[in-house]
């Protein structure tokens, strides 16, 4: 019986993007920054795949979810060779997402989300899964542009506090960093009024400020297309790189169309 070989050279343009969410465009444009990032040294076993293969095997995993052993199988390859490459290119597609932009003009939002991930030892028994890690996302509301993600804590903590320990750390400061409720007492960030009784007063402004934040709901749901995000089977940082990694991907589709 023949193995079935999937190759990036052979894929139609309508295949790679039902594949992988990405165009032909954003293919090459991604195999040259993850060259100048991890080239192939020469050294050490040879790799079972040529490099743009490899980078279709890193997109592909992330989108569908596939077990190591149905990528080798898709691939032509070993279910090891499959977790090399994954664990070779995780970290410099990770490396993609950049730093924040500093423009401080911008409307920027803040919004977490839970991520069922199997390793016990970074999860947390919380309100929507069984065990999970909170992450915290910060977009751009123009286009809706990921412009910073930070590693993963346990999914029993409240957003602000995961915020507070993570990103406000690192990200710059920004006087225009919006979000919802759960943010209450935080300082860098703007949530909706409230009155004196502490609840949201409800008012014009309020609808407004629900439809710029919105756009955090929207891009989180657009980075959980990527099944990866919605059931991590691997270990250690493999979650952190994962949530970078996706993100970095999505900003590609907005910057190159």
């Amino acid at each position: 019986m023949a193995v079935m070989r999937l190759r990036l050279a052979h894929c139609t343009s309508s295949d790679l993007r039902a594949w992988t969410g990405l165009t032909g465009p954003h293919m090459q444009h991604l195999v040259r920054q993850l060259w100048e990032l991890a080239p192939d040294t020469g050294r050490g076993r040879p790799w079972a795949l040529p490099f743009p293969d490899r980078v279709l095997l890193i997109v592909l995993a992330y989108r569908t979810n596939l077990t190591m052993q149905q990528l080798g199988s898709l691939f032509g390859i070993s279910h090891a060779a499959a977790h090399r490459v994954i664990s070779r290119l995780a970290a410099p597609l990770a490396e993609l997402l950049g730093p924040p932009p500093t423009d401080r003009r911008e409307l920027w939002v803040v919004d977490g989300t839970l991520i069922p991930v199997h390793d016990q030892q970074r999860t947390a028994k919380s309100k929507n899964y069984r065990r999970s890690v909170n992450v915290q996302i910060v977009c751009r509301a123009r286009d809706r542009r990921v412009v910073a993600v930070k590693d993963a804590w346990p999914g029993n903590r409240n957003d602000v506090v995961v915020f507070r320990e993570t990103l406000q750390k690192t990200l710059p400061d920004h006087p225009r960093l919006s979000g919802d409720g759960g943010y209450r007492g935080c300082d860098r960030i703007r949530t909706p009024r409230r009155g004196v009784d502490g609840r949201i007063i409800k008012d014009r402004a309020y609808r407004r400020f629900r439809k710029r934040r919105a756009v955090a709901e929207h891009t989180i749901a657009r980075l959980k297309d990527h099944q990866f995000l919605r059931q991590c089977r691997r270990r250690g940082n493999a979650i952190n790189h994962a949530v970078a990694g996706v993100a970095a991907l999505h900003n590609l589709k907005i910057d190159i169309r």
